[in-house]
């Protein structure tokens, strides 16, 4: 009996060693994020704490009011804290409001400052998702959703010193998805570096809600999801309940005010905030993302980019170079594996003084993102070809561009990065690495491990 105990064990842990150098390999390869397990499907009780109406496809209240009951996180039991009672001014003027929104033409030339040009200027034209995937006849998105990454995990360990620095932990390479399915939308690490997965204009579901059967699939492109890498370590309750002091960095607050803004520009009115943690609060397993993410820096930093964007000396776009007008001559790259080079927060409305060359982008097999298949699915997205004759005339760096609907095309569906000049991200580290459809597995408010939505 003892043999044979020993000679199965024997065999369990060689198993287990071959399954795990088969997963270190694959991750190595850069494989999809497409979970390659059945998952069962999702059934709710209630219509969530902030009531969800499923015939209007939103959640009851005015958008202010839907805004403090979906911007709450989790209290110290790990349970969903009450209804804010207030929003700052600069979120409570704003929210579900078309007054106070920039023009697209400021947003452009400041974007393009910051040669954010290619990634977000150039489809501020664009409108957003709509709901029951892209249905011309629905509500467009309504919701603009922020998450984090809860890890990567350190347990009881200490968080290192360079937090917002370290190349492990900022590293975007470890949410690229080589299938085209990235969880997320954008990916917003701490220096400010963002990996861009979905344009706002690909219907995407994130959260357990957003795929509960009893919607059918009609909450598909209602939502925007955006998340912030954050490192966790063990609670005081156990899990993965303790983050970073602050638990964001001003980097990242920044760029969520910026792609809010951008997000609602596109819409025409103010977007609704919400946290992923209201939206799963009624659900087995929900999340307690972002934790601990603090409303008024986020309120701050979006008065300070309304600032910016006010002041002509900041949104004066560049002279044209000899680069720009090769761009726009090919319109989008064609190039699947490229990787944009874009400034960091920290540059902004900054002029170059730096004669150098600009870097070459960075080309990366890890980095290219392939259409998603062909076949239906719950979450396969539109990928029909548009017509070449649609075109239309921008203003972009105070030039006329004219942009095609097949250019735009060929571009969708790729993953791109949005990172610094000045910083080259690490080729080290993996330890956020999507894994069976989770960004991080410790994420789940009452488990250990979680299946992310």
């Amino acid at each position: 009996m003892r043999a044979s105990f020993k000679f199965s064990h024997g065999l369990l842990a060689s198993g287990l060693t071959c399954a795990v150098l088969i997963g270190s390999a694959q991750m190595a390869l850069g494989d999809g994020c497409k979970p390659n397990h059945f998952r069962a499907p999702y059934f709710i009780k209630s219509m969530g704490a902030c009531s969800f109406d499923p015939e209007t496809l939103s959640f009851a209240g005015t958008p202010v009011e839907q805004a403090m009951c979906l911007m709450r996180g989790m209290d110290a039991t790990r349970n969903l804290a009450p209804p804010l009672q207030s929003l700052p001014a600069a979120l409570a003027s704003r929210v579900g409001e078309r007054a106070g929104l920039p023009s697209r033409e400021s947003l452009s030339g400041f974007l393009s400052r910051q040669n954010l040009e290619w990634d977000f200027a150039a489809y501020l034209w664009q409108p957003l998702s709509r709901a029951r995937d892209n249905d011309p006849d629905a509500p467009m998105a309504r919701y603009f959703v922020i998450h984090d990454t809860s890890g990567p995990y350190y347990g009881h360990s200490s968080f290192p010193d360079d937090i917002n620095e370290n190349p492990k932990i900022n590293n975007l390479k470890n949410f690229v998805c080589s299938d085209g399915w990235g969880r997320a939308h954008i990916v917003v690490n701490r220096m400010g570096q963002m990996l861009v997965a979905h344009d706002y204009s690909i219907p995407w579901r994130e959260t357990k809600f957003e795929q509960a059967a009893e919607f059918g699939g009609a909450l598909q492109g209602l939502f925007l999801h955006n998340e912030l890498i954050q490192p966790r370590r063990t609670g005081a309750r156990g899990g993965d309940g303790r983050s970073p002091d602050p638990a964001f960095s001003s980097a990242q607050y920044d760029r969520v005010a910026l792609l809010y803004t951008i997000a609602s520009v596109r819409a025409g009115q103010w977007l609704i905030p919400a946290f992923h943690a209201a939206l799963d609060s009624d659900i087995r397993n929900g999340h307690d993302d972002p934790l601990n993410f603090d409303i008024q820096s986020f309120a701050d930093s979006l008065d300070k980019l309304a600032d910016k964007l006010g002041r002509p000396e900041e949104t004066e776009p560049m002279p044209p170079t000899a680069e720009d007008a090769t761009a726009a001559n090919s319109a989008f790259p064609a190039d699947g594996h490229a990787v944009a080079l874009l400034s960091t927060p920290q540059a902004d409305a900054t002029p170059k003084t730096d004669a150098t060359a600009k870097p070459e982008p960075l080309r990366s097999s890890n980095a290219a993102i392939v259409a998603p298949p062909e076949s239906e699915s719950e979450f396969a997205h539109d990928q029909k070809t548009v017509s070449a004759e649609h075109c239309e005339t921008r203003f972009v760096k105070g030039h006329r561009r004219r942009f095609c609907d097949t250019d735009r095309a060929e571009r969708r569906g790729r993953s791109r990065f949005v990172r610094s000049v000045d910083h080259r991200i690490s080729r080290e580290g993996r330890v956020a690495r999507h894994h069976g459809g989770d960004i991080q597995p410790r994420h789940a408010r009452s488990s250990s491990r979680h299946d992310r939505a």
